[in-house]
């Protein structure tokens, strides 16, 4: 008795599994990658609040003042150079977005510490003291620090829509970033972190600047 064998799949029919599979991987694979960036996004935060912590540690230790936000000299002394003995792990000063920056991180640059007067003269001014910034749930103290440019890239400041870069000229507000969901991570005076869209950051002065609001 001959054994009948099963039916095989007609290319039609092959070729409309196949569709559904690539719909599906369509429509899966944004999906997967959104949650990827948001699981980023929530490391890159709890990397700015312990930061915020070490900062606050610090000022704790030196009559309520912040560190400096940079030395010049050489070699160069960053605003985390003064952090290493309060954070556990060095490694939260990389964004996970953007892993292949020496830091991920930047200093509000203009209004606590490393100043430039527009003529391209440097100096190594003192930590701002707690007490002196009015509004300290509304200021900007770090950030996702820019994507392009040597002092942005290398950790060490970042920049409202109106200050003046390291060369003395107006910081370009495109500098703020949009690695996270098109925004990035602020890190405030007060301790606490806020998300805020990449447009939000470099419109809001009043953020980045030590005033009333």
């Amino acid at each position: 008795m001959k054994r009948e064998c099963g039916r095989g799949f007609t290319l039609i029919e092959l070729l409309v599994v196949i569709a559904i599979i690539a719909i599906l991987a369509a429509i899966l694979f944004p999906v997967f990658a959104r949650a990827r960036e948001n699981a980023r996004k929530t490391n890159c935060a709890s990397n700015v609040k312990q930061i915020l912590l070490g900062i606050h540690q610090y000022a704790q230790d030196y009559d309520e003042v912040l560190p400096y936000a940079s030395q010049w000299g050489s070699p160069l002394q960053p605003w985390h150079y003064y952090l290493q003995p309060y954070l556990k792990n060095s490694g939260i000063l990389k964004c996970p977005s953007y892993p292949g920056a020496a830091q991920g991180y930047g200093w509000n640059y203009q209004n606590f510490g490393y100043y430039s007067s527009g003529t391209g003269a440097f100096s190594n001014n003192p930590g701002r003291a707690l007490a002196a910034v009015p509004v300290p749930a509304d200021t900007i103290l770090i950030a996702d620090n820019p994507d392009a440019g040597m002092y942005g890239a290398g950790g060490i400041f970042a920049y409202g829509p109106t200050q003046m870069n390291p060369s003395g000229a107006a910081a370009n507000p495109g500098n703020a970033p949009a690695r996270h969901s098109d925004g990035g991570n602020y890190g405030f005076v007060d301790g606490h972190v806020k998300w805020l869209a990449a447009q939000a950051a470099a419109s809001q002065d009043r953020l980045w600047t030590v005033a009333e609001d």
